[in-house]
């Protein structure tokens, strides 16, 4: 997961406009015990493999629906509703995640 999550940083930090104006950080924690941080800021992003107090939304869900998230075969809103993914903060920044990930597939 890490790797994956390395890549699609990279690749929004080469072309930061699609990030949308997005400035949010969100936790990604997941049921096998891992957990990543993400921090979108004015003109890029920054990956940590730690959850952070300061995140404004936090996603709860297994390795296997993150890749499939990363990959656009899941989409949130609909994993949110089906319990796949859990949301602990500002749904709205779920919402523009999804956006912002489409841009980058």
């Amino acid at each position: 997961m890490k790797e994956k999550l390395q890549a699609l940083v990279k690749k929004m930090n080469e072309d930061p406009s699609r990030l949308d104006h997005l400035s949010a950080t969100y936790n990604f924690i997941l049921s096998e015990g891992e957990a990543y941080s993400v921090e979108f800021f004015e003109r890029g992003v920054e990956l940590s493999e730690e959850a952070t107090d300061k995140a404004k939304c936090s996603l709860r869900l297994k390795e296997e629906n993150l890749h499939k998230l990363l990959d656009g075969q899941l989409n949130a809103t609909s994993a949110f509703m089906m319990g796949k993914i859990k949301v602990d903060g500002n749904i709205g920044l779920a919402l523009k995640l999804q956006n912002v990930l489409n841009n980058y597939r």
